[in-house]
């Protein structure tokens, strides 16, 4: 598996020297979903934040950075996340891993957008590194090497998103298996989308110790208070193979462009 993450390494930097240029700026008709990467390369920053909603769940802190580099190669940054187990007292607040990944769009279909209507495809090799999974409050996080496929597909006014690809873990914490997240929306106007997420991955290891499927369903809301930002808010709901008692969460995401 580890060769095959490697080759698929260097396709993307073979890419990268043969790719289209990224000219693709849907992100004008496009709102991003919050727990779905954006095939299109960009200079932003943003700040997620999960909360369980039930006794004994987590806050989740997260900023993430994307960089472009150039037309063809971009760059995503992912500091570690703060996780704070409530109520007080039932485990300690902790850190997450830190992530670093390269991104190459291949080719693409932009010479509609005037008429919204667009198609954009990226490949993505993202590594992150926990140097002391023993001491982690996170459940299910750990160093790995992900290998995916980003796209967006516009019909404005209706959007689509996803990403397919594969996690490897590397040491413990974190179990290794595909994965598939996509969601349709629709702009309501020039500030305001909505749209569903779907998420669904083979990462789970039952308590018979064999693996299972999970996944999430989450709406969400969008808004746009000026050029540079964008606003989201989403309810997961998410259920475990043999346990279709959903989880839910209140997800926020803040994107400042620059």
């Amino acid at each position: 598996m580890f060769r095959r993450q490697w080759a698929l390494a260097v396709m993307i930097m073979v890419f990268s020297q043969t790719a289209p240029a990224a000219t693709c700026e849907v992100d004008e008709y496009v709102t991003r979903a919050i727990g779905i990467e954006e095939p299109w390369l960009e200079n932003a920053a943003y700040l997620f934040s999960q909360t369980a909603n039930q006794a004994g769940g987590a806050w989740v802190l997260a900023p993430e950075m994307d960089l472009r580099l150039s037309d063809r190669v971009g760059l995503e940054i992912d500091p570690p996340a703060y996780v704070m187990n409530y109520p007080v007292g039932r485990g300690p607040a902790a850190f997450g891993p830190a992530g670093l990944g390269l991104k190459v769009p291949v080719p693409q279909r932009c010479n509609q957008l005037g008429r919204g209507r667009a198609t954009i495809v990226t490949a993505e090799v993202e590594g992150q590194f926990w140097p002391a999974p023993q001491r982690n409050a996170i459940d299910g996080a750990g160093s790995s090497i992900t290998a995916q496929v980003e796209w967006a597909q516009l019909w404005w006014p209706w959007f689509n998103q996803g990403e397919l690809g594969y996690t490897q873990r590397v040491g413990t914490g974190v179990t290794s298996g595909g994965f598939v997240n996509t969601s349709l929306g629709r702009a309501l106007d020039a500030t305001t989308a909505i749209q569903v997420e779907l998420e669904l991955d083979d990462q789970l290891i039952r308590g018979d110790e064999k693996r299972g499927l999970e996944g999430s369903v989450m709406p969400q809301v969008a808004y746009r208070p000026g050029p540079q930002w964008l606003l989201a808010i989403g309810e997961e709901f998410a259920v475990r193979e043999n346990d279709w008692h959903p989880q839910i969460s209140t997800m926020l995401m803040a994107e400042r462009e620059f």
